[in-house]
């Protein structure tokens, strides 16, 4: 119920806010009784006077978790809908403390990272949570703060587990046809961060976002690409407009995975260059009448698509050793034996003559 936009901290200049600690405190708290033990039957369970109860075969099991059966019983709209406002209050603090006219006017919280978790929890473990937010709320709301939190600790290794607990609520969310139809809606909140200038919706806000992680973001960040890619072909097929800024980038990323350097870095390489060709003909295929800046994008590099689609073994292999040369074939270089050589002790005496 804690609402950091209703708060100002110039108060807590002078005075400790506990309201901020106690929600900090808090959630650290929910994410340790959460992450423990065996998730809880969604199934709600009622006695013969019609309470609601546990049954004693889940109570008695093994790794019985009160906490995580009560998190997945949560079924009444209600509930739910206080949930949902509760995260998008406290995610949107991230960027709206630092939108304010005036500096430091509005609290500012430390605990994203843990409320992500515990969102990802709550996605997790209670099916009808993530079906109320696809199909009652604004899930954009949720869109936003995560892709804003990802774009501004990309380079930021002490923030790499926030961001794969971003990828992953993305992964779950875009496996549903509701997100990507949802993130057709037009993108206009300000935040405070370089994010480039576009004309949009909120997928091109997601896909110019996951492209910087790409391209500007920590090598630690690699292992994601797969998951990044994936996140953007599956809200390809609802994708009605893509922005020009959004086509150009998708372009250039199919470039870069098409490179010699980056085709040829590792035997499961490939699967980039596939996913995002995948992208291509979902957009295409389904939503062709919208996406004129895409098709003019792909027609402008079409020597791209050219060497990819007339590239044969003899030519992968001539590139593959062009990028890579053996290690073996070492050119000579005096310099280094010269150093050796003069570092050399074994043919000097005990005065340090030759």
């Amino acid at each position: 119920s804690y609402d950091p936009a209703g708060q100002t901290s110039f108060g807590g200049k002078f005075v400790p806010d506990t309201h901020v600690k106690l929600v900090e405190l808090s959630v650290q708290v929910l994410c340790v009784l959460l992450d423990c033990g065996l998730s809880g039957d969604p199934i709600p369970y009622e006695n013969k006077r019609g309470e609601p109860v546990v049954e004693f075969t889940e109570a008695f099991r093994l790794g019985f978790n009160v906490f995580r059966l009560l998190l997945a019983r949560i079924s009444s709209g209600r509930d739910l809908s206080a949930l949902y406002r509760g995260f998008v209050k406290l995610l949107r603090n991230s960027f709206e403390s630092r939108n304010s006219l005036l500096p430091t006017s509005q609290a500012s919280l430390d605990c994203q990272q843990e409320v992500l978790i515990l969102l990802w929890k709550t996605l997790d473990e209670n099916p009808l949570f993530l079906d109320f937010i696809l199909t009652r709320c604004d899930v954009c709301e949720l869109v936003v703060p995560i892709c804003y939190l990802m774009y501004t600790a990309r380079r930021d290794v002490a923030q790499i587990g926030l961001i794969h607990i971003c990828t992953f609520i993305l992964l779950k969310l875009s496996g549903e046809r509701s997100f990507g139809v949802s993130l057709n809606r037009r993108f206009q909140t300000k935040l405070p961060c370089d994010l480039p200038l576009f004309s949009g919706s909120h997928a091109d806000l997601v896909s110019i976002t996951l492209h910087k992680l790409m391209v500007n973001g920590s090598y630690r960040l690699v292992p994601l690409y797969s998951c990044f890619l994936t996140v953007v072909c599956n809200i390809s097929p609802y994708w009605r407009s893509m922005s020009l800024v959004a086509s150009v980038k998708l372009v250039n990323l199919f470039e870069l995975f098409s490179s010699p350097k980056f085709l040829y870095s590792g035997e499961k390489a490939h699967r980039h260059l596939a996913l995002i060709l995948e992208v291509f003909n979902n957009v295409i295929q389904y939503q062709y009448n919208g996406n004129q800046h895409l098709v003019y994008a792909i027609v402008r590099k079409k020597d791209s698509f050219g060497r990819l689609a007339s590239l044969t073994l003899p030519k992968a292999i001539y590139q593959c050793n062009k990028a890579f040369p053996a290690s073996g074939d070492v050119e000579y270089d005096a310099d280094v034996e010269e150093r050796a050589a003069a570092m050399s002790v074994k043919d000097v005496d005990e005065a340090g003559g030759p």
